[in-house]
């Protein structure tokens, strides 16, 4: 098998660019919405860095990164679609900055959506091509 046929399902680069938009979004938009976050500004912060150093550190050649992509992906999906969920219950829409909390976050859960669904793939890929 040559070296294309055996990276066939990897989507590695796909999920990459996945995670820097996404994290990219975060540190543009985090200050305008901190005060609807309860999460420690440090956290938040860090989680932005580790999108970008898990985008980074993924290859075709190591399972355990994809692993680790998968979970991280779907982490965020879950903690973005929170956040626009919430935002859509609890978040008067008279205020634009409440609106614009919504979508953002319902932007950054389909980036996420997305990168699951990548990331799921180049795993099923690797563990197929042992």
């Amino acid at each position: 098998m040559n070296n294309t046929e055996s990276n066939y399902h990897y989507y590695g680069d796909s999920v990459r660019t996945l995670f820097i938009i996404g994290g990219l979004i975060m540190v543009v938009s985090y200050p305008f919405f901190s005060s609807f976050i309860s999460l420690p500004i440090p956290l938040s912060i860090v989680g932005a860095v580790g999108l970008a150093i898990f985008g980074g550190l993924m290859n075709p050649k190591q399972k355990l990164i994809m692993v680790l992509n998968t979970i991280v992906s779907i982490g965020a999906f879950v903690v973005f679609e929170y956040y626009a969920v919430y935002a859509y219950l609890h978040l008067p829409p008279s205020e634009s900055l409440h609106v614009a909390f919504f979508w953002v976050n319902q932007a950054l859960s389909l980036i996420f959506f997305f990168a699951i669904y990548l990331s799921t793939k180049t795993l099923r890929g690797a563990i197929i091509n042992q």
